[in-house]
């Protein structure tokens, strides 16, 4: 039998992560530390965990998920402190809040706003800073923006006026888009 679950008594180094007195953590059936809720800011594979916050980790030991407790760079992306921050199963990161305006693969990224990535570290989803022309289509800044794996767009507020598949639509209109181009959501015009 193992153990599922403990709060340490004392400060303990466990898979090589400092733990303070308090740290509540949980173990998978094969004795793995899969999660945790730490009692002080902890440092983890570098990155500045918060305190009274859950961790979450790999069969294989990667971090999952976390909280920051400083702002911090990961994979060049500036990450806003507080706020939850999750990592795909192959290490590289899958959602975080931008702490400022930011060029993320040569698109403006709004601060304040969550993006996601797909685990190729390609973007998935965002809140444009400005408006943006992504697959042709101009994007409205201070909206959210979807894409598919290849980068083409899956969704998004268009900025102007747009002529989509021989039909015209108003800035303003949400559209989505099917894997070809087409589109798979026509809003009212």
């Amino acid at each position: 039998m193992h153990l599922k679950s403990c709060v340490l008594s004392k400060n303990a180094v466990i898979k090589g992560i400092s733990f303070s007195k308090g740290s509540i953590l949980g173990f998978d059936e094969e004795g793995r530390l899969w999660r945790c809720n730490i009692s002080a800011d902890t440092e983890i594979k570098s990155l500045p965990c918060k305190a009274k916050t859950e961790l979450a980790f790999s069969p294989e030991g990667r971090l999952l998920l976390c909280t920051l407790s400083r702002e911090v760079l990961i994979q060049g992306i500036p990450v806003m402190p507080g706020r939850l921050v999750m990592f795909h199963e192959n290490g590289s990161l899958f959602k975080c809040d931008l702490a400022r305006d930011a060029m993320v693969n040569d698109i403006p990224v709004k601060a304040g706003s969550d993006i996601c990535f797909f685990d190729d570290r390609t973007l998935s989803s965002f809140t444009l800073s400005e408006d943006f022309r992504i697959s042709g289509i101009s994007c409205a800044s201070g909206t959210r923006v979807w894409l598919y794996p290849d980068g083409s767009i899956s969704g998004c507020t268009i900025s102007e006026d747009a002529d989509i598949s021989g039909k015209r639509y108003r800035a303003g209109s949400f559209i989505v888009f099917k894997t070809d181009g087409g589109l798979l959501h026509v809003p009212d015009r």
